[in-house]
């Protein structure tokens, strides 16, 4: 099924035909094009995957006009185009997808609607792996199901990791291990399943064996190692408090931290955490070369950094993997590689 593409606002000539012979591959629509905000608020219900927006539109700005929608209203990717370099710098407030300059090239046009259909690909991933989630979480409360059962099939064909697969008594060797004090928490294997975008992020659940690995905990000013008797060996996951929850999110899955006041907000494989901390925490606890500081309130995993673009002034702009775009300050520029 083709993505749904809608244009909004005052667009070069040339670009109805550039769309019109994009690749067969991209497996786009463009269902319509609109000038003025009202028509184009009206367009966006239901919500298009992707809208390509000018900078301007006949009776407000397409910057002004994206940040005055909800996010109900919000299309997953959005792609701004301008004659003006530096709007590239309202492209990336608004946490646009990205940013295509006038005259438009054919080529970087393709580029960037490959990456907003990945991120509009990976959003419906993300959120089907969650409802899967729900439906798994409701499944073991209900006692219909064992979670930890449910992974190891998953993984191994009805067979645990490393052993034989095992035999269905009703709960009752779980309910003796939870007599025993061998389980805390809701039990899930003992060999974590982890994949680079699963659903386990947001698994709040956890077991013994897995609660003794270093954990970033952002609420202490040295992001909890003096208190975790690990020393030097840096934290593999970080823990976001969310009211009575706990989860454990996977550094390997973490895009970016950006200071929120007296939050930090952790953004991973499409979703965001909010917690209490502090970007001193992050810089005290994580590994400088792998965790960089590229602005006052951002720090970014390189593994995620694509591209880097000069910005007037001396900033620049970094393109991440997932279509994401971060603000670099000329302050921190030295330390980006």
């Amino acid at each position: 099924m083709a993505l749904r593409v809608v244009v909004l606002g005052q667009i070069p000539a040339s670009l109805p035909e550039q769309l019109a012979h994009l690749p067969v591959s991209l497996d786009v629509s463009v269902v319509g094009y609109h000038t003025d905000s009202i028509v184009s608020r009206a367009a966006l219900t239901p919500v298009p995957d992707i809208a390509l927006v000018s900078a301007e539109l006949d009776d407000i700005s397409g910057f002004d006009f994206v940040q005055s929608l909800t996010p109900a209203e919000r299309p997953i990717a959005i792609v701004f185009v301008s004659a003006r370099e530096e709007d590239a710098v309202h492209a990336f407030e608004l946490q646009a997808t990205d940013f295509v300059p006038v005259p438009v090239g054919a080529t970087r046009l393709r580029d960037a609607l490959t990456r907003a259909r990945q991120q509009v690909l990976q959003v419906a991933l993300l959120r089907t792996a969650d409802e899967l989630q729900r439906l798994i979480g409701e499944a073991n409360a209900s006692g219909h199901i064992e979670l930890g059962a449910l992974f190891t099939r998953a993984a191994g064909n009805g067979h645990a990791q490393g052993g034989a697969p095992e035999q269905d008594d009703g709960g009752e060797a779980r309910r003796r291990k939870r007599a025993s004090g061998q389980v805390t928490g809701t039990l899930v294997p003992s060999t974590p399943w982890r994949a680079a975008r699963s659903p386990e992020l947001a698994v709040a659940r956890f077991s013994r064996d897995e609660a003794e690995e270093p954990v970033l905990d952002l609420t202490q000013d040295d992001g909890g190692r003096s208190s975790s008797g690990y020393g030097d060996v840096r934290p593999l996951r970080v823990l976001v408090r969310e009211g009575r929850r706990t989860r454990f999110v996977p550094l390997a899955d973490v895009d970016w931290f950006e200071a929120d006041g007296n939050y930090i907000l952790v953004h991973a494989a499409g979703e965001k955490y909010r917690t209490r901390g502090t970007i001193t925490a992050i810089e005290s606890a994580l590994d400088p070369r792998q965790f960089v500081r590229i602005h006052r309130r951002i720090v970014v995993n390189m593994d995620r950094v694509r591209e880097m673009s000069p910005l007037p002034g001396g900033d620049g702009l970094l393109m991440l993997g997932n279509g994401s775009t971060l603000r670099l300050s000329r302050t921190y520029r030295s330390r980006v590689r």
